[in-house]
């Protein structure tokens, strides 16, 4: 066995494209936890589904995170249970964006591996 190889969950990634493959399926069901979670957090927050929304009022995930739940200071007058409640929504959602940037730095690095120069 080579020194190199990678043992996850018991699968072992021994070449650069076992490891593009994992990354990938790891994105994707990254992507579909944020979105389905984006969607229920849009519903705690309107009072009604996702589905129930019309198109026009639907959200993008990363600006509505960064605009209405990522909170870093606490706004001026929110009550300590409105900040933990807010921040208890975004939490989970702000972990699925390191996740997707951790994913992102693990494909970069392969494509730089194999050719640092290439556009990425």
């Amino acid at each position: 066995m080579d020194d190199d190889t990678w043992v996850v969950q018991g699968q072992k990634i021994g070449i650069t494209s076992e490891l593009r493959e994992y990354v990938a399926a790891v994105r994707a069901e990254m992507q579909h936890m944020q979105t389905g979670l984006g969607r229920a957090v849009w519903g705690v927050l309107k009072g009604r589904s996702w589905l129930d929304t019309p198109g026009d009022e639907r959200f993008d995930h990363a600006d509505f995170l960064r605009g209405q739940l990522d909170m870093t200071v606490i706004p001026a007058g929110m009550t300590a249970k409105d900040a933990v409640y807010w921040q208890s929504l975004a939490a989970p959602l702000v972990a699925l964006d390191a996740v997707d940037h951790a994913a992102l730095s693990a494909w970069l690095v392969g494509v730089n591996a194999k050719d640092p120069d290439r556009p990425a």
